[in-house]
């Protein structure tokens, strides 16, 4: 359409030109003696513009003579970049599709923007990795961090290091990304996870607050992971008496009676002797969620209040009339305050609902007291029959 309006402007122009010129009287006399030339005004014109376009058309293709070796030189530029564009696109398509040897291959040795190889080199890295060539890992890496792309090599070099176990590495790896983006959310997820394997629960701790405040841990991992915190940084107090009463109150309620928490508290307490506090623990969280593990925890305890433990226990027999393992923490209770009646009767629903060692084990132990050998060798057998079944 443009090539059709230039054309008839140019054809209107000529017509308009031919008219001028056939009714123009003008012309133009050049002298040089002994010469002398007459034209019409309108042939001059026609002669000073074909002079100054040709001019202009002479001067473009001197122009471009001598320019000619930086064009060519620019091609062939042009037709590297478009190469190295092809390659690096090619590098990341094999990646993607999952073609790793094509990728390091590819993405390796890729050479051309600095801030682009240092991108081409952790993705190669990435590849290198999921080869388990470790050798090559961490060549691309050391070139990445060389060619400016050092965050994204040192939170992969973490990944990668955790993913063999290997916190106390990834942890310089995460400490050497630190410098440069403290806050980055990823990075703060994979110190978590260093700070997990390490034992460092008290850094788990601080970590999961900065974590939660910017919603960087969806609300179901968060509480497992808390859980976890909670529980273990219970047992590395559990030496010390003050230190354990002073974390414990620091625990959000709703974690107290948390079954795992409860069971670390409990055991950590009674470790000290606060076979008490232990036991308020348990009561607590067994009053707001069943668990088998605490119940069988609560018939360990031997409180300042026995009697009050198994009426506790018996209350809890009302609502769980089948729980075996109810059933021989009672068994053993009764059997601390030898109610040797009640321990036995309790220990014969138990094995009735659910055969265990335990159960039989305490019931020889009863069989044995009351002169009855020849049960009690049975009972003993049939845990020794469980024992090897398990």
């Amino acid at each position: 359409m443009r090539w059709l309006i230039s054309i008839v402007i140019v054809a209107v122009l000529a017509i308009a030109l031919a008219m001028a010129g056939r009714y123009d009287p003008g012309y133009v006399v050049l002298v040089y003696p002994p010469w002398r030339l007459e034209i019409s005004f309108i042939s001059f014109v026609l002669i000073v513009v074909g002079l100054v376009v040709g001019g202009v058309v002479l001067l473009r293709l001197a122009s471009l003579t001598l320019n000619l070796p930086s064009i060519v030189r620019e091609q062939r530029e042009r037709r590297a970049a478009r190469k190295r564009d092809e390659n690096f696109l090619g590098g990341l398509k094999a990646f993607i599709e999952y073609r790793y040897q094509d990728a390091e291959q590819s993405l390796g040795g890729w050479q051309g923007e600095p801030a682009r190889v240092g991108v081409a080199r952790v993705f190669a890295a990435r590849a290198a990795q999921e080869m388990r060539a470790v050798l090559q890992r961490e060549r691309h890496i050391q070139e990445a961090v060389e060619h400016g792309a050092e965050l994204a090599a040192q939170l992969f070099e973490a990944e990668a290091r955790l993913d063999a176990k290997d916190a106390a590495a990834a942890l310089v790896a995460i400490n050497h990304a630190k410098e440069i983006a403290p806050q980055h959310t990823a990075l703060l997820r994979l110190e978590l996870r260093a700070r997990q394997l390490t034992g460092q629960w008290d850094e788990v701790d601080r970590l999961l607050d900065l974590l939660m405040r910017t919603n960087a841990l969806e609300p179901g991992l968060a509480a497992q992971n808390r859980r976890m915190a909670y529980a273990e940084n219970l047992k590395r107090r559990a030496e010390d008496d003050r230190a354990l009463l002073e974390y414990w109150k620091k625990v959000p309620s709703e974690f107290k009676v948390d079954p795992w928490v409860a069971r670390a508290a409990a055991r950590a307490f009674l470790q000290r002797g606060g076979d008490d506090t232990a036991l308020d623990v348990l009561e607590a969280a067994l009053d707001r969620e069943w668990n088998e593990e605490l119940v069988a925890l609560y018939g360990e305890l031997r409180a300042s209040d026995p009697r009050r433990q198994i009426e506790q226990a018996e209350k809890w027999l009302h609502a769980h009339a089948r729980d075996a393992r109810l059933l021989l923490a009672l068994a053993r209770l009764c059997s601390v305050q030898q109610l040797w009646g009640k321990a036995q009767s309790y220990l014969e629903a138990s094995l009735a609902i659910a055969p265990t060692a335990e159960g039989h084990i305490r019931m020889a132990e009863l069989k044995t007291q009351s002169g009855q050998t020849g049960d009690a060798c049975r009972h003993y057998q049939k845990a020794l029959t469980l024992c090897r079944s398990e």
